[in-house]
């Protein structure tokens, strides 16, 4: 396993921290060893480790991991902070549910700031070793900032707040009663920025208006969620006299996931350089996903470079991928694989976004990518005209719409062979496994771009054809359709069972449609 250790560099961070997910005890042990080897100074557990207060407070066996981790970080000399979501699980005689079914929660009574309050109490009884927490508001079992009117996410659609407090009183409210509860106990509140709207992010700015300097602030590198085309988040460097730390995803779940690498060290040194300037304090990113690890693998590229990024921002990549894949794949094969590795970040940007908004990676359901485009679309976030003029041009569609994004997804296939072809060309000098494995990655970039190709002409088509209703448009979605159905024949026809697969949900033969 590689690690960024011996460094010498005086970082310009004060923070430098790896947050960790997956819960197999050893496994955290080890990458808290491990963080502390990259010279990182704090860890946070998320995910499958720890996200709600319940699990501390009545999984026996979790608790006592906890504080299990919490003293290994402790022999580094390593801040050990907790995820937690609220409000979750409030007292039931707080609860009522009308006759549309609808679950209320009353936000105002006395009881619940008190059951609040004593709720942190008991977390720190039961891990006194944490240094703090971490909360978040999104994704909670009641989202307080949200008005009954806007959408609620992760099927959460039964539970809303009665309240006379506005969306930003609210905010403040909880922070406040968790800093009171936690700062008792000599532990630290720190309150993530993971909202969805403009609108949510002005309502929380209004919050820490009335909120102690102390609370920290925790924000993701862009507003709304981890997609590498938005913009950076607008807080960064805006919250000051309050510590500010930024949290990045190194396991790419928005880009790779499982199937495919997609290797990020210019855009964590691009946002490591923005931090240092801004004057952010530092950095907890995502090491590894709750359910997998990327250790071994061409992905831990990106916790190695973050690592050393962390400590000097203008470091020069190109010698971190020579130091790193020189150790993966030897000398012979290292040229070779470092070249097509360094297309991944941009071949997975064009197969999960559209002309640079996020349309999910393919098959995305229409509903899906129709929803991402509208509610959470990239001018949302920035005043520079050339996003509203995308945004428009995709919201209207048409023909110049699906040419561009058609010869965005064809570029991506064409980038994709490019690189197997490369490989293939440098077989006899990779290690079998090693060359399976990477392989597999421009494979599934190849079969992830063809039908985008399709994909995005049918979105696209489907879209021009609701607004426009003319024959032109029945045209060319007519069109769009035939090619799809040629393109699973021939893969029904070949055995591309998996193509198939990813196509299922955007796509139907039935020559009747």
């Amino acid at each position: 396993m590689a690690v960024a250790t011996g460094v010498q560099a005086e970082s310009p961070f004060t923070i430098r921290g790896w947050d960790i997910e997956r819960f197999d005890p050893e496994h955290v042990i080890r990458r808290i060893d491990d963080a502390a080897a990259a010279g990182m100074n704090t860890i946070s557990l998320s995910h499958e480790i720890v996200m709600n207060a319940e699990e501390i407070l009545h999984d026996w066996h979790r608790y006592k991991h906890l504080r299990r981790f919490c003293q290994r970080a402790h022999t580094h000399d390593m801040k050990a902070y907790l995820w937690n979501h609220q409000i979750n699980n409030p007292p039931e005689e707080l609860r009522t549910t009308d006759a549309d079914g609808i679950e209320w929660l009353d936000l105002d009574h006395p009881t619940l700031e008190r059951w609040l309050y004593d709720r942190y109490q008991r977390v720190v009884d039961r891990v006194p070793e944490l240094d703090g927490i971490v909360l978040s508001m999104t994704e909670s079992e009641w989202q307080i900032h949200r008005d009954i009117s806007e959408p609620y996410w992760f099927g959460i659609t039964r539970r809303r707040v009665r309240s006379e407090k506005t969306p930003a009183e609210r905010m403040a409210w909880l922070i406040n009663t968790m800093h009171r509860s936690l700062s008792a106990r000599g532990k630290r509140l720190i309150v993530r920025d993971f909202l969805r709207s403009p609108k949510e992010f002005a309502a929380f700015r209004e919050a820490l208006k009335d909120v102690p300097d102390d609370v920290w602030v925790f924000s993701k590198c862009v507003p709304n969620d981890f997609q590498y085309r938005y913009p950076p988040n607008p807080l960064l460097g805006n919250v000051s006299p309050r510590v500010q730390m930024i949290e990045l995803d190194l396991t790419t779940e928005l880009g790779g996931a499982l199937d495919m690498h997609i290797l990020i060290p210019g855009y964590i040194k691009q946002m490591a350089q923005l931090a240092r300037d801004r004057g952010v304090a530092g950095f907890i990113s995502r090491t590894d996903d709750g359910f997998h690890t990327n250790l071994g693998t061409p992905s831990e590229f990106n916790v190695f470079a973050y690592s050393q990024l962390l400590h000097d921002p203008d470091v020069d990549v190109d010698a971190l991928y020579e130091e790193f894949f020189v150790n993966m794949y030897g000398d012979k094969a290292a040229p070779v694989a470092i070249e097509v590795l360094k297309e991944t970040f941009d071949l997975g940007c064009a197969l999960a976004y559209t002309l640079g908004f996020w349309t999910g990676i393919p098959p995305a359901t229409i509903h899906y990518a129709d929803s991402h485009l509208i509610n959470h679309s990239t001018a949302l976030w920035s005043d520079d005209p050339s996003y509203k003029a995308i945004e428009r041009l995709l919201v209207d569609s048409g023909p110049e719409a699906i040419r561009r994004a058609v010869e965005e997804k064809q570029e991506a296939a064409r980038t994709a062979q490019a690189c197997l072809q490369k490989l293939d060309v440098a077989k006899d000098s990779f290690d079998p496994l090693r060359f399976s494995e990477l392989r597999a990655t421009f494979e599934s970039a190849h079969a992830r771009a063809q039908i985008g190709e399709h994909w995005v002409r049918l979105w696209l088509a489907h879209r021009w054809h609701r607004s426009a209703g003319t024959n032109e448009s029945k045209s060319t979605l007519e069109e769009a359709l035939d090619k799809s159905r040629a393109y699973v024949e021939h893969a029904v026809a070949t055995n591309q069972v998996s193509k198939l697969e990813r196509f299922n949900a955007s796509i139907d033969v039935d020559a009747n449609r």
